[in-house]
C-alpha cells in the first residue's frame, strides 16, 4: 500500500520514539531534568486490557465508518474516545494499591501540584484576607502555587467546602483502611521544606475531598475533549473524515497523561476560548464576544501562563481583520471558491462596533483582577512581579542550559502532540505556504508565538505537559483542510488514499499505541 506523507512521518516518529523506550534513552537532558523511567511495571491486569479494548474499538470504528459511515458511528467512536480517558486515569501500578489511592495522592501532595493544600489557606483567612495579602505572602506558598494568580486555590476550597458533606464523602471508594495507609504514606513525608502549610497531616474528610477534586479535573478533561470533538467535526458532521480527526484527538497523547490533574482545567478554558472565538468570528454577535472576554478572564485568573494561548487566539483575530481589505476581500473570495474552509468569517461589521467588541473581550478579560482589586484590594502587578521571580527559580532558567532546551522543548512537545498530528501539521503548512501563503492561520500563528517562547528561553523542560492547551490551537484546521480540499491533498490524497480506510487507521493506531506505550514506561505523573 502506497501510504501518504503524513502517515510516513507519523510512523518514523513513531518509530524513533519506540527506539527510544528500547534502548533506555533518557527523554530529557540528563544531569538537568528527564521524564523517569517507572520502576514499578505491574499494571492491573483487566484495566490495561480494557484501555487496549478501547483504543481498538476506536480504531475499529473509524475503519468502519470510511466504509459506511452514519450517525451512529459517530457516537460509538465518542463514547470509545470517553471511555479510552477513564481507562488512561485508572491505569496506574500496583504500588498505588488503587487508582483512586494515586488521584489522592496527587491532588493533596504539595509538590505535585500544592493547590488543593493552599486552599487550606483560604479558609483560614477568608477570601478577602487572602486576596488583600496574596501578594505578600505568594514567595512562601508552596511548588506550583507560588508561580500562579489565585484562581486554582479558590477552585480547590469551593471544592473543599462542597464535597465535605458526609453524603458526598460516603461515596467515596475509600474505606478506613486505604485512609489510614494514605495517612501513613503521607506522614512519611512531612514535614515538607516547602512551606509553612505543609506541616499538618490531611484528614480523612480531606483525603475524600482531594478524590473529588480528581474526579472534578477528570470530568473537565472529558468536557475539554467534546469541545475539542465538537470544533473538529463540525464542518462536515456527516462524512466519515471528522471521526477520524475525533479519534486523533482521542489519541492526542499529552491529553490523556494528566487527566486527574489541574491540566485538564487549563486544557477546557483555553478551548472554551477557542470555541467562543471562533462563533464570534463567525457570527460577530456581541454574545459571542462577551463569552469569549468571560472564558478568556477565566483563564488568566487560573494562570499567567494562559495569557499565551490567549495571545495566539488574539494575534489570529486580529490577522483576520486585518486581512479584509477590499482588494484582500475579493482574493479570498477567490481563493475560498477555490479552496473553501470551515469557520468562513462574517462580512465585517462597522469598525467603531468591532472596536467596542474588541473593547469588551479585553476588559472581560482583565476583570477578576479589577474586581479582585475593587472589591478586596488584590494587588494584580505586585503578584505578577513575585510570581515572575518565582517561576524563573521553579523553571531551571538559572541552572538549566539553553540551547539544548531549544531543541528537548521542541521534541518534547511533540512527543505530547503525537506523531499523526505532526504529519497533518507538516503537510498543512505546506499547503498553507504553497496555496494560502500570507492568509491568516492559527496555526502558523500558534507555531511562531511557540518558537518565539521557547527561544525566549523562559520555558526549559517538561513542555509536552505546559504546551497542551497549545495542541488544539496548532491542530484545528488540518481535519478542516482534507475534508474539504479533497482534489489536491485531501481527504482522498492524504487519508483514505483510493477510497481504502488504512491510512486514517493506521494514523490513530500509532497515535493511540505510542501514547499507551509512554505512559506505561514514563513517570509522567507522580505525586512526590
Amino acid at each position: 500500500m502506497r501510504f501518504s506523507v503524513p502517515v510516513w512521518i507519523a510512523l518514523a516518529w513513531t518509530g524513533i520514539l519506540a527506539l527510544a523506550l528500547a534502548l533506555g534513552m533518557p527523554f530529557g537532558i540528563p544531569g538537568e531534568w528527564v521524564w523517569a523511567f517507572r520502576d514499578d511495571l505491574h499494571f492491573p491486569l483487566p484495566t490495561l486490557l480494557l484501555t487496549i479494548f478501547c483504543l481498538t474499538g476506536l480504531a475499529g470504528i473509524v475503519w468502519q465508518a470510511t466504509k459506511s459511515f452514519h450517525r451512529g458511528w459517530v457516537i460509538g467512536g465518542l463514547l470509545m474516545a470517553i471511555g479510552l480517558r477513564f481507562c488512561f486515569a485508572a491505569l496506574q501500578p500496583q504500588k498505588w494499591l488503587s487508582a483512586s489511592v494515586f488521584w489522592v495522592l496527587v491532588i493533596a501532595s504539595p509538590i505535585a501540584t500544592s493547590f488543593f493544600n493552599e486552599a487550606e489557606e483560604v479558609e483560614r483567612q477568608g477570601i478577602g484576607d487572602y486576596l488583600r495579602h496574596y501578594h505578600e505572602t505568594l514567595a512562601t506558598k508552596p511548588f506550583h502555587a507560588s508561580t500562579h494568580p489565585p484562581g486554582l486555590p479558590l477552585i480547590f476550597a469551593a471544592l473543599r467546602w462542597l464535597t465535605r458533606p458526609p453524603l458526598l464523602q460516603r461515596l467515596v471508594p475509600m474505606d478506613e483502611a486505604t485512609v489510614q495507609e494514605l495517612q501513613r504514606v503521607y506522614g512519611k513525608l512531612l514535614p515538607f521544606p516547602l512551606s509553612r502549610y505543609d506541616a499538618r497531616p490531611l484528614t480523612a474528610w480531606e483525603f475524600r475531598a482531594a478524590w473529588w477534586a480528581a474526579v472534578f479535573c477528570l470530568l473537565c478533561s472529558v468536557a475539554a475533549f467534546l469541545l475539542w470533538a465538537w470544533l473538529l467535526s463540525k464542518p462536515h458532521a456527516l462524512c466519515p473524515m471528522p471521526l477520524a480527526s475525533i479519534a486523533l484527538a482521542a489519541t492526542t497523547p499529552a491529553s490523556l497523561w494528566w487527566l486527574p490533574t489541574v491540566d485538564t482545567i487549563h486544557f477546557l478554558v483555553i478551548i472554551g476560548v477557542l470555541v467562543c472565538a471562533l462563533q464570534w468570528r463567525h457570527t460577530s454577535g456581541w454574545g459571542w464576544a462577551m463569552l469569549t472576554g468571560l472564558f478568556g478572564g477565566v483563564a488568566l485568573w487560573l494562570a499567567f501562563k494562559n495569557a499565551v494561548p490567549l495571545a495566539c487566539i488574539a494575534l489570529w483575530l486580529v490577522w483576520e481583520h486585518g486581512a479584509k481589505g477590499k482588494g484582500q476581500r475579493a482574493k479570498g473570495k477567490e481563493q475560498r471558491a477555490k479552496d473553501p474552509m470551515p469557520y468562513a468569517p462574517c462580512p465585517m461589521l462597522h469598525a467603531p462596533a468591532v472596536l467596542g467588541q474588541w473593547l469588551l473581550m479585553v476588559a472581560l478579560c482583565v476583570a477578576p483582577y479589577g474586581l479582585a482589586w475593587l472589591l478586596f484590594g488584590f494587588q494584580p502587578l505586585a503578584t505578577l512581579e513575585v510570581a515572575s521571580a518565582a517561576h524563573h527559580a521553579q523553571a531551571g532558567a538559572h541552572a538549566r542550559s539553553y540551547l539544548p532546551w531549544v531543541v528537548m522543548n521542541l521534541l518534547d512537545f511533540v512527543m505530547g502532540m503525537g506523531g499523526a498530528w505532526l504529519g497533518l501539521t507538516i503537510v498543512y503548512l505546506w499547503h498553507w505556504w504553497r496555496h494560502q501563503r500570507w492568509q491568516p492561520s492559527l496555526t502558523v500563528v500558534t507555531l511562531t508565538v511557540l518558537l518565539a517562547l521557547n527561544f525566549s528561553g523562559m520555558v526549559r523542560g517538561e513542555t509536552a505537559r505546559l504546551w497542551l492547551p497549545f495542541v488544539p490551537l496548532l491542530t484545528l484546521f488540518q481535519s478542516h483542510l482534507f475534508q474539504s480540499h479533497c482534489g489536491k491533498i485531501g481527504a482522498s490524497a492524504v487519508l483514505l488514499r483510493n477510497g481504502q480506510p488504512q491510512p486514517a487507521v493506521l494514523l490513530v493506531a500509532v497515535q493511540g499505541i505510542l501514547a499507551l506505550a509512554l505512559h506505561l514506561r514514563l513517570e509522567f505523573l507522580r505525586p512526590w
